[in-house]
């Protein structure tokens, strides 16, 4: 019994190594919160160039939905110069009225991406997202 679960534990090790080298070759983009401030609802994000290169620029379409599905704000957002390795934590005012009436954000299209002062063409590949927060981020 113990020879037929080395195989399995091997092929796991190996699958959980490859997805780990995948993903040392991303540009991670946490949605970390959201707060109510003024009139406005403000996102907090957390981005981690994990590219071998530095990223030039990175700006993204995002469309904000409201709890019944419509489309409550639109915003071009800017990320800025990512160093490589480094993490970088950006703020941005996205759509009128309370964040707890969104349930999630879309990243609709990768408006900017330059890698190492190159035009890096399609980056949405690249881009690893996840959220801390109940509202959803997705693709």
């Amino acid at each position: 019994m113990k020879r037929s679960l080395v195989p399995a534990l091997v092929s796991a090790c190996l699958l959980a190594s490859a997805a780990g080298a995948q993903s040392a070759e991303s540009i991670s983009i946490q949605l970390n919160g959201a707060e109510t401030v003024g009139d406005a609802c403000r996102l907090t994000f957390v981005i981690r160039n994990e590219l071998p290169k530095p990223v030039k620029a990175l700006g993204l379409d995002l469309v904000m939905f409201d709890r019944s599905g419509g489309v409550a704000g639109y915003a071009a957002v800017d990320f800025g110069d990512l160093p490589a390795g480094k993490t970088r934590v950006r703020q941005y005012d996205v759509a009128r009225g309370e964040c707890s009436g969104m349930s999630r954000v879309l990243l609709n299209e990768v408006r900017a991406c330059e890698i190492d002062g190159e035009p890096a063409g399609d980056c949405l590949p690249k881009l690893q997202l996840s959220t801390r927060s109940e509202i959803d981020f997705i693709l």
